[in-house]
């Protein structure tokens, strides 16, 4: 048998070594996740003040926004493990508590159990995702910062910092990353150099030198320095079955050209 990974398992048993192993850790980790989005749902469902609408009438309040993803991602969460429990227990082996963290240890004392199961690994699958929107929720309620993926062999645990922290920890494996300020700046310049290839149309082109680049210039201009053959076009001039195509160019040709013109000013 193959455990869906590609992994030989022995009979009967639906999922392998690494990926059992992989599940006990994230269901460890389930308590203290769910501590944290409890922690901060509190502060979304205060009321926000409007002032006065009128002279001599009191200030009018309403709920301020509440993050539908923070408590419907704890509620799939909880649900998804109360369901695979009961699934598991049995009279000899009783649940001994329903709450999430009592759920998470219960399946995770259990995973022989589950690893019997031929959705084992569909389940591991499907409470990894449901953990990490409960993650994801949490970040973004406390203003965490995105600092890259773990580059532990079979991990790719997204990884957060604190605004202006240049340290962070893989919440799954463990592992400790130094340097996250310097690894932001590569990955911005990996990007200015991908952006670089981008190949379109004069138009769309235009709009990305001004939305993401700040350049004001119109699609006419690149048309223009097309004309003048300044720049050339990226695409061939007939497509596979003959017909006449619409010229397309490469952003960073542009960008060359833009940049030449500010330094000859």
């Amino acid at each position: 048998m193959n455990c869906k990974c590609g992994n030989e398992t022995t009979a009967g048993v639906w999922l392998c070594s690494p990926c059992s192993d992989a599940f006990e850790v994230r269901l460890g980790k389930v308590s203290e996740t769910v501590s944290e989005v409890e922690a901060v749902i509190p502060r979304l469902t205060l009321t926000a003040s409007y002032g006065d609408r009128a002279p001599g009438v009191r200030a009018q309040h309403a709920p301020a926004p509440v993050n539908v993803d923070a408590v419907s991602g704890l509620l799939e969460l909880q649900r998804f493990l109360l369901n695979t429990a009961l699934r598991i227990a049995t009279p000899k082996n009783p649940l001994h508590g329903r709450g999430s963290g009592d759920l998470a240890d219960y399946l995770a004392g259990n995973m022989h159990r589950i690893k019997t199961l031929s959705n084992a690994h569909d389940l591991m699958t499907r409470h990894d995702k449901l953990v990490r929107t409960c993650e994801h929720a949490a970040r973004l309620l406390e203003q965490k910062q995105f600092a890259g993926t773990c580059q532990t062999d079979g991990c790719g645990t997204d990884l957060f910092t604190d605004s202006g922290s240049n340290h962070a920890r893989c919440r799954t494996c463990g592992a400790e990353y130094e340097a996250i300020q310097e690894w932001r700046h590569g990955a911005k310049e990996y990007a200015r150099s991908q952006d670089d290839e981008l190949v379109g149309y004069p138009d769309a082109l235009a709009q990305r030198l001004r939305a993401v680049h700040g350049i004001d210039i119109e699609g006419d201009y690149i048309r223009v320095l097309a004309s003048r053959t300044v720049i050339t076009r990226a695409n061939p001039e007939r497509g596979q079955d003959g017909k006449k195509l619409r010229a397309m160019y490469r952003l960073g040709d542009i960008k060359d050209i833009l940049k030449g013109s500010r330094n000859a000013a």
